[in-house]
Protein backbone atom coordinates (compact mmCIF):
# COMPACT_ATOMS: atom_id res chain seq x y z
CA UNK A 1 0.00 0.00 0.00
CA UNK A 2 3.11 2.57 0.43
CA UNK A 3 4.55 1.76 -3.14
CA UNK A 4 0.94 2.67 -4.09
CA UNK A 5 1.13 5.90 -2.58
CA UNK A 6 4.75 6.79 -3.35
CA UNK A 7 3.84 5.54 -7.34
CA UNK A 8 0.69 7.42 -7.04
CA UNK A 9 2.38 10.94 -6.07
CA UNK A 10 4.68 10.18 -8.35
CA UNK A 11 2.64 9.75 -11.35
CA UNK A 12 0.91 13.24 -10.23
CA UNK A 13 4.12 15.33 -10.17
CA UNK A 14 5.24 14.02 -13.23
CA UNK A 15 1.57 14.82 -14.53
CA UNK A 16 1.44 18.38 -13.02
CA UNK A 17 5.56 19.26 -14.28
CA UNK A 18 4.72 17.76 -17.78
CA UNK A 19 1.79 20.16 -18.47
CA UNK A 20 3.42 23.06 -16.99
CA UNK A 21 6.20 22.58 -19.34
CA UNK A 22 3.87 22.13 -22.04
CA UNK A 23 1.91 25.28 -21.80
CA UNK A 24 5.12 27.39 -21.20
CA UNK A 25 6.91 25.97 -24.20
CA UNK A 26 3.70 27.02 -26.50
CA UNK A 27 1.63 29.58 -25.10
CA UNK A 28 0.21 30.28 -28.16
CA UNK A 29 -0.69 27.05 -29.06
CA UNK A 30 -4.42 27.74 -28.24
CA UNK A 31 -4.83 30.01 -31.02
CA UNK A 32 -3.27 27.88 -33.32
CA UNK A 33 -0.26 30.14 -33.36
CA UNK A 34 3.24 28.57 -33.04
CA UNK A 35 6.73 28.94 -33.65
CA UNK A 36 5.75 29.68 -37.52
CA UNK A 37 4.81 33.46 -36.28
CA UNK A 38 8.38 34.80 -36.31
CA UNK A 39 9.44 32.88 -39.55
CA UNK A 40 6.41 34.49 -41.68
CA UNK A 41 7.33 37.82 -40.18
CA UNK A 42 11.06 37.26 -40.75
CA UNK A 43 10.17 36.19 -44.22
CA UNK A 44 7.27 39.17 -45.02
CA UNK A 45 9.98 41.53 -43.81
CA UNK A 46 12.66 39.81 -46.52
CA UNK A 47 10.32 40.09 -49.11
CA UNK A 48 8.52 43.08 -48.51
CA UNK A 49 10.09 45.96 -46.00
CA UNK A 50 13.86 46.34 -44.19
CA UNK A 51 13.47 45.78 -41.05
CA UNK A 52 15.49 48.63 -39.77
CA UNK A 53 16.79 49.43 -36.47
CA UNK A 54 18.53 52.29 -34.66
CA UNK A 55 21.25 52.28 -31.72
CA UNK A 56 21.97 55.92 -30.55
CA UNK A 57 23.85 57.82 -27.43
CA UNK A 58 25.07 61.26 -27.09
CA UNK A 59 28.58 61.98 -25.95
CA UNK A 60 30.54 64.46 -24.75
CA UNK A 61 33.40 66.47 -26.49
CA UNK A 62 33.55 69.60 -24.52
CA UNK A 63 37.15 71.02 -25.17
CA UNK A 64 38.40 67.99 -26.01
CA UNK A 65 40.01 67.25 -29.59
CA UNK A 66 40.64 63.60 -31.11
CA UNK A 67 40.09 61.96 -27.38
CA UNK A 68 38.48 58.68 -26.43
CA UNK A 69 34.29 59.20 -26.61
CA UNK A 70 32.65 59.30 -23.00
CA UNK A 71 28.87 58.59 -23.12
CA UNK A 72 27.14 61.29 -21.03
CA UNK A 73 23.52 62.26 -20.71
CA UNK A 74 24.31 65.79 -18.41
CA UNK A 75 25.67 68.96 -20.53
CA UNK A 76 26.24 72.02 -19.54
CA UNK A 77 25.53 75.17 -21.55
CA UNK A 78 28.30 76.01 -23.75
CA UNK A 79 29.54 72.62 -24.32
CA UNK A 80 29.79 71.06 -27.21
CA UNK A 81 28.57 67.21 -27.98
CA UNK A 82 27.92 65.30 -30.08
CA UNK A 83 25.08 62.81 -31.30
CA UNK A 84 25.77 59.44 -32.64
CA UNK A 85 23.81 56.55 -34.35
CA UNK A 86 24.10 53.41 -35.83
CA UNK A 87 21.56 52.43 -38.46
CA UNK A 88 21.26 48.38 -39.26
CA UNK A 89 19.34 46.35 -41.32
CA UNK A 90 17.81 44.28 -38.39
CA UNK A 91 18.00 41.34 -40.64
CA UNK A 92 21.71 41.62 -41.78
CA UNK A 93 22.76 42.90 -38.65
CA UNK A 94 24.75 45.36 -41.59
CA UNK A 95 25.17 49.25 -41.72
CA UNK A 96 22.83 51.03 -43.72
CA UNK A 97 24.95 53.47 -45.55
CA UNK A 98 22.46 55.55 -47.75
CA UNK A 99 19.81 56.37 -45.03
CA UNK A 100 19.00 59.87 -44.67
CA UNK A 101 19.54 60.67 -40.71
CA UNK A 102 18.80 63.67 -38.63
CA UNK A 103 18.56 64.70 -34.63
CA UNK A 104 15.11 66.52 -34.27
CA UNK A 105 15.32 68.51 -30.61
CA UNK A 106 12.19 69.17 -28.59
CA UNK A 107 12.45 72.72 -29.82
CA UNK A 108 11.95 72.33 -33.39
CA UNK A 109 15.70 72.27 -34.39
CA UNK A 110 17.10 69.78 -36.52
CA UNK A 111 20.68 68.99 -37.61
CA UNK A 112 21.46 66.51 -40.56
CA UNK A 113 23.98 63.58 -39.33
CA UNK A 114 26.75 62.33 -41.80
CA UNK A 115 28.14 58.53 -41.75
CA UNK A 116 31.96 58.53 -40.91
CA UNK A 117 34.40 56.61 -39.46
CA UNK A 118 34.25 55.94 -35.60
CA UNK A 119 37.51 54.64 -35.11
CA UNK A 120 39.10 51.64 -37.48
CA UNK A 121 36.06 49.16 -38.03
CA UNK A 122 33.81 51.25 -37.17
CA UNK A 123 31.02 53.71 -38.96
CA UNK A 124 28.53 55.89 -37.58
CA UNK A 125 26.37 59.06 -38.40
CA UNK A 126 26.89 61.51 -36.30
CA UNK A 127 26.42 65.47 -35.60
CA UNK A 128 28.49 68.21 -33.27
CA UNK A 129 26.40 70.60 -31.13
CA UNK A 130 27.65 73.30 -29.18
CA UNK A 131 24.74 74.21 -26.38
CA UNK A 132 24.53 78.08 -26.46
CA UNK A 133 25.38 79.88 -23.60
CA UNK A 134 21.98 80.74 -22.49
CA UNK A 135 20.01 77.61 -23.31
CA UNK A 136 17.39 76.39 -21.24
CA UNK A 137 18.21 74.04 -18.45
CA UNK A 138 16.32 70.46 -17.74
CA UNK A 139 15.46 67.80 -19.89
CA UNK A 140 15.97 68.42 -23.51
CA UNK A 141 14.05 65.66 -24.99
CA UNK A 142 15.43 65.02 -28.86
CA UNK A 143 14.71 61.67 -31.36
CA UNK A 144 16.93 60.14 -34.22
CA UNK A 145 15.03 59.79 -37.67
CA UNK A 146 16.43 57.64 -40.31
CA UNK A 147 14.40 57.58 -43.93
CA UNK A 148 15.52 54.37 -45.43
CA UNK A 149 13.80 53.34 -48.75
CA UNK A 150 11.24 56.56 -48.27
CA UNK A 151 10.36 54.68 -44.58
CA UNK A 152 11.01 56.33 -41.58
CA UNK A 153 11.99 55.20 -38.49
CA UNK A 154 12.53 56.80 -35.03
CA UNK A 155 14.73 56.11 -32.11
CA UNK A 156 14.15 57.94 -28.56
CA UNK A 157 16.24 57.61 -25.35
CA UNK A 158 14.63 55.07 -22.45
CA UNK A 159 12.06 57.47 -20.71
CA UNK A 160 13.80 57.11 -17.49
CA UNK A 161 15.50 59.90 -15.54
CA UNK A 162 19.08 58.77 -16.28
CA UNK A 163 18.64 58.19 -19.55
CA UNK A 164 17.16 61.72 -20.84
CA UNK A 165 19.14 64.12 -22.18
CA UNK A 166 19.78 67.15 -19.60
CA UNK A 167 21.18 70.32 -19.66
CA UNK A 168 23.09 72.06 -17.01
CA UNK A 169 23.88 75.24 -15.86
CA UNK A 170 27.06 76.18 -17.29
CA UNK A 171 30.12 77.22 -15.46
CA UNK A 172 32.83 79.63 -16.00
CA UNK A 173 35.97 77.86 -15.65
CA UNK A 174 37.79 77.30 -19.12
Amino acid sequence: MKLNKKFLLFMLVLLITSVLLGACNNSDSENGESDTKETDVTQEASTEDRVVAIQADTINSHLVEDAVCVVNSRFEQGWRMVFRAAVNDATTDELIEDADVKVVLEDGQEFEMELGNHGEDTQLYTVGWTIPEDYNTGTLEYEIIATVDGEEYAYEPFDVEPSKMTIIEGTTEE
